[in-house]
């Protein structure tokens, strides 16, 4: 066998499982099959499932029941840029200079905003709450559980957190507005600074219940930690985006505004 053998059969079971995902195939034929259908060796064939097993494209399985299953990957090319999110609708651009409420966000640019309580209490923080507030050992929290829309979709589930010395007022309040403002408003605590940590997560079964997605759909999740003038913590939240309503952009040096993130936010569906 040649490298040039090796590498025809490679690329032919590579389009044969790319073909098979998109007629929602569950698995690759059988050694034997693929080595007669290529007319080659089964240690070829071996050897290039092998190579798609590396790049995640199978997995294989020993057994009664076993083969080369389709991991669900695409098998194509691996060309960054031919990869695309869903993408559909208009783009909401988010600063993280200065933390701005995700309603006045959307209400700016022609969207409708829309949120939805799910709890408003006075809880016991855990450590990370308790620790990033600042708090004294014995004080609760301020607990707020809000679902987000934009154009009368889902977008995000937010679970906020504020210091109920200083913000108690907030569990008589409407919360259907924006937090911000209303800590602007009627607390004369103007947002100066934030901290945010992003990653992907699957939603568990009861976070894609109210986001609408599939259970251990991905999802991403903002830990953000906010702070006043006087660089005192103000709020401490976990936000979940649905990733397929939402991206990031970051960009850094001297030429920009030091970090922006970008979310696109589609109609809806």
């Amino acid at each position: 066998m040649t490298l040039a053998d090796y590498r025809d059969v490679l690329a032919a079971v590579t389009h044969l499982a790319s073909e098979l995902l998109e007629r929602s195939a569950v698995k690759l034929p059988p050694e034997r099959e693929l080595a007669q259908r290529l007319a080659t060796s089964r240690s070829t064939v071996r050897r290039a499932l092998a190579a798609l097993e590396q790049q995640g494209i199978i997995r294989r399985v020993r057994g009664r029941a076993g083969g080369a299953y389709l991991s669900g990957a695409v098998a194509r090319t691996p060309d960054p840029e031919l990869v695309e999110a869903p993408s559909r609708g208009r783009r909401l651009e988010r600063t993280l200079n200065r933390p701005v409420g995700i309603p006045s966000m959307l209400r700016s640019q022609g969207f409708a905003a829309g949120t939805r309580v799910l709890s408003l209490t006075l809880a016991e923080p855990s450590r990370q709450v308790a620790e990033s507030l600042e708090l004294p050992d014995g004080t609760p929290v301020v607990s707020i559980l809000r679902l987000r829309y934009a154009d009368g979709d889902t977008l995000s589930l937010e679970h906020a957190f504020l210091d109920s010395r200083r913000f108690g007022r907030l569990l008589r309040t409407d919360l259907t507005q924006s937090l911000y403002e209303l800590l602007a408003t009627e607390f004369g605590c103007v947002l100066h600074g934030a901290e945010e940590w992003v990653e992907a997560v699957p939603a568990p079964g009861h976070v894609a219940a109210l986001l609408g997605i599939d259970p251990g759909a991905p999802v991403v999740k903002l830990t953000r930690q906010t702070y006043d003038g006087q660089h005192r913590p103000v709020e401490f939240s976990f936000d979940l985006f649905r990733a397929d309503r939402t991206r990031f952009h970051v960009t850094e040096g001297p030429l920009s505004r030091i970090t922006e993130e970008t979310m696109r936010v589609t109609g809806a569906g």
